[in-house]
């Protein structure tokens, strides 16, 4: 098995990697430090793993068709592709500067189109798979988290489109949603006015192994969607019976959802 990872030189994206290339498959990780990719796939290698790596930034056009085109070269072909790359933000709509849509929208929605789009002629012969990595913000648009809500249901409606699109082609459309999971220590994402904020703690987190593995899962089973933790299955029933009292919890505990997107 052929696998990319668009985002994985860090966080869930690494050890998707990892847990992909634990399976035998032979993994190109990607991201646009070339420092911090560089050490994340020497990391991997040493633990005796195949792996390659493809700096780039796929919020750029030519940029995500290079990192196909480089990793479908390193490798032969390939057979999975992993949408991992994201930008987080926080901060309330009507503060949120109009960088930050540019930026997270950018990259979640367009950079994820652009390199789908460039690896759809590999997948077609290889009857492959493109896995979506998405968040349970998809579902329902939580507050302070509004251009990310509104970036991952933008994932949705792509991948119901592609799965329509791509079903006589053999390839497989995957969306896994998931969670409150863990981050790296040094993980900043992006406040309402552009500039870099730290992380809140999450100790009840899901580990990014469990996430990785929840993601590997799904890619060989290639069911269309995955929703993970308990939370996030009570969350997507609630959306389908019972949305007032979603509206009702949240509009509550707005000042608390910091802690809830991926």
């Amino acid at each position: 098995m052929r696998v990319l990872i668009t985002g994985s030189s860090r966080g869930i994206g690494r050890e998707t990697a990892r847990r992909f290339a634990a399976a035998g498959a032979y993994v190109v990780i990607n991201g646009r430090d070339p420092v911090r990719l560089e050490e994340t796939r020497r990391s991997m290698e040493e633990q005796g793993y195949r792996v390659g790596a493809v700096c780039g930034d796929i919020a750029d056009p030519h940029g995500a068709q290079a990192v196909v085109d480089q990793a479908a070269s390193l490798m032969g072909g390939l057979d999975v592709l992993v949408n991992n790359a994201g930008i987080a933000m926080r901060g309330r709509f009507d503060e949120t500067d109009a960088g930050v849509w540019q930026r997270v929208i950018g990259t979640n929605v367009l950079g994820t189109a652009y390199v789908t789009r460039s690896a759809l002629d590999h997948l077609t012969q290889t009857r492959g798979t493109v896995v979506f990595v998405s968040s349970l913000v998809a579902k329902w648009g939580f507050p302070l988290v509004s251009v990310y809500s509104a970036s991952k249901m933008a994932l949705t409606g792509l991948a119901e489109s592609l799965r329509s699109e791509t079903r006589s082609s053999g390839i497989r459309i995957v969306t896994v949603y998931v969670g409150i999971s863990q981050n790296d220590s040094d993980k900043q994402i992006i406040a309402a006015d552009g500039t870099p904020m730290e992380m809140a703690d999450r100790p009840r987190a899901m580990s990014q192994e469990r996430v990785a593995a929840a993601i590997y899962r799904a890619a060989r089973r290639r069911r269309a969607e995955k929703v993970l933790t308990f939370g996030g299955w009570a969350l997507s029933t609630l959306v389908r019976v019972a949305p007032g009292s979603i509206r009702f919890i949240l509009s509550l505990s707005a000042k608390r959802i910091d802690q809830l997107a991926k």
